[in-house]
């Protein structure tokens, strides 16, 4: 599947208004499905969240949040992504029902379905809006793909250790934890 529903353009009012399409990304005027795994999706979203939420409380102020909306908006137009997670340590609008912007942490954990590929151009997206670091979590691989604004990519593996760089200070995750 391409995560494109049938082409229909439709308003950014209409996505918004419309409760049925609130877990779908919107980009070019359409709605894309989102590729949704299974348990090993769902305990490394647990899992991660668990450990984020952690650090941020410990080092306030910020939230974490699970497929939380992102407005990015530019030249080209409007979008809405929903990370797997998000780190925001920054919200000046609290009470919106999105965020406008990228968050400052996007993790994506690939889905049966998604290509590294696309994972790493939505990554782009999210760095282009201000994200300032972004993982791509692999289950199957049992590892994550570390981006960052420059375009480097690196990848943290079984035995090695995550951690939140310049972002989220003093964050260290051994990879293990991340699929146990």
């Amino acid at each position: 599947m391409d995560g494109q529903l049938a082409a229909k353009a439709i308003s950014v009012a209409e996505y918004l208004s419309d409760p049925a399409w609130e877990r779908l990304e919107y980009v070019d005027g359409e709605l894309r499905e989102r590729n949704v795994g299974g348990k090993s999706h769902a305990r490394v979203q647990a899992n991660l969240s668990h450990v984020l939420v952690e650090y941020v409380r410990a080092h306030p102020p910020g939230y974490v949040a699970a497929e939380l909306r992102v407005r990015l908006a530019g030249p080209s137009g409007v979008e809405f992504r929903l990370p797997d997670l998000a780190v925001v340590l920054a919200d000046t609008s609290p009470e919106d029902e999105y965020l406008d912007r990228a968050p400052d942490l996007a993790v994506e954990i690939r889905s049966p379905g998604d290509s590294i590929a696309e994972l790493l151009r939505k990554m782009g997206r999210y760095f282009a809006h201000g994200a300032r670091l972004g993982w791509i979590v692999l289950p199957e691989e049992r590892s994550v793909l570390v981006a960052t604004p420059d375009g480097a990519v690196r990848a943290v593996t079984a035995g090695e250790t995550l951690d939140g760089g310049a972002v989220l200070p003093d964050l260290r995750i051994p990879v293990e934890e991340i699929f146990g």
